[in-house]
């Protein structure tokens, strides 16, 4: 008795269209009891009405489209354009090159992904299950290489500079590329519960499908905290160690390369900390409110539920500055890129010699002057 009582004041918590989309997917047969994990047992025996969507859909379908076309533009181009210099190397390519060819090919495929989200933010999911398992299983990929990849990046800097161990040698070139297969063949296994699990999914609540995973809330959250210990936590330490390393030894150095090479490092650090770290922030909080450590409030829930979805976006503006941080800021990829540009006809041979530089003569790693720093100012 007191519970159909409880089941009569939570209908009338409800609106006309949730009433009849709850009552109406029952009678139908498409009634799916995973809905129900959604609420939990306080909300359904206590006068409290469930959050409405409506005000985050509206900002996602307004900011997404955009912001997501902006980074696949810039990104695309950005990581393409290192691609294209680095295939162009007549030499053997160096230890940081390599990683860097990886990022830079990971983080295309992962901006590539982006207008299927931005899509599923104005019509929602449209490309069916096999879709949703190929392009989630794919941006989940290239998410986890790029960051792994950037930690590589980190400690072949670390060797080079701090131990003054060359990584470009032959001896290591196969140890490089098992490195950089070893990787991805560990994305590839982090990734096999999207794969997995990943559909497409109607929410009778917000009226619209989406491509996410079909499991219980609470595996959900178990699988959040995991992705940010092994894809921000765990960097984050290795880089910041790395880094600490680096710049302690380069204080200690004479040469007129140490400072433009300690605000390079400066410079990855900061950028990867202010993109990530503020998505990151919004994960925890979602998932203390969901273990009621933090008071379940619909207003509040609201703007974590905005606060999320900003800071993804920064997060993954974070693919378009990496060909800035590891490329273009180094002597040779300019010069190998403006020689790129002459001969698909962009510029003439004059514009050519007025505005290459002189690289170093050894053909090691110069596409970040912290490599360069390691052999001119130790």
């Amino acid at each position: 008795m007191g519970n159909n009582m409880d089941h009569d004041y939570y209908k009338q918590n409800l609106d006309s269209k949730e009433i009849s989309d709850f009552f109406g997917n029952i009678s139908s047969g498409y009634f799916n009891y995973s809905d129900l994990n959604d609420y939990n047992e306080s909300e359904m025996c206590c006068p409290v009405p469930p959050c409405k969507f409506y005000t985050i859909q509206a900002f996602e379908k307004t900011f997404l489209p955009f912001f997501y076309a902006l980074i696949f533009v810039v990104g695309l181009c950005g990581n393409g354009m290192v691609i294209a210099v680095l295939l162009r190397a007549k030499e053997t390519l160096p230890g940081t090159d390599v990683f860097i060819f990886n990022l830079a090919f990971a983080d295309s495929l992962l901006v590539a992904t982006l207008p299927f989200w931005a899509v599923q933010a104005v019509h929602s999911w449209v490309f069916g299950d096999f879709l949703c398992k190929v392009i989630g299983g794919i941006f989940k990929i290239n998410f986890y290489s790029s960051i792994f990849f950037l930690v590589c990046i980190s400690f072949d800097r670390y060797l080079s500079i701090v131990y003054v161990i060359r990584m470009y040698n032959r001896s290591n070139s196969c140890w490089i590329l098992c490195i950089s297969l070893a990787i991805w063949v560990l994305c590839v296994l982090l990734t096999v519960p999207d794969f997995v699990y990943l559909k497409k999914e109607y929410d009778s609540r917000q009226n619209t499908s989406s491509c996410s995973l079909n499991l219980a809330s609470s595996w959900k959250n178990n699988l959040r905290i995991f992705n940010q210990v092994v894809a921000f936590f765990l960097p984050l330490l290795a880089m910041a160690y790395c880094y600490t390393h680096i710049i302690c030894t380069l204080r200690r150095s004479k040469g007129f390369q140490k400072q433009k090479a300690l605000r390079v490092i400066l410079a990855v650090v900061a950028v990867f900390f202010l993109c990530w770290t503020p998505y990151h922030l919004v994960m925890l909080i979602d998932t203390l409110i969901y273990f009621e450590i933090l008071e379940r409030n619909c207003e509040w829930e609201s703007k974590v539920d905005i606060a999320e979805t900003v800071t993804t976006s920064l997060g993954f503006f974070h693919c378009c500055l990496n060909p800035l941080l590891y490329a273009f800021v180094g002597i040779k990829f300019r010069n190998r890129f403006l020689e790129l540009l002459e001969k698909l006809g962009c510029v003439n041979h004059r514009f050519l010699k007025k505005h290459t530089h002189l690289s170093s003569r050894r053909k090691d790693s110069t596409w970040s002057e912290s490599t360069e720093a390691s052999y001119t100012g130790l």
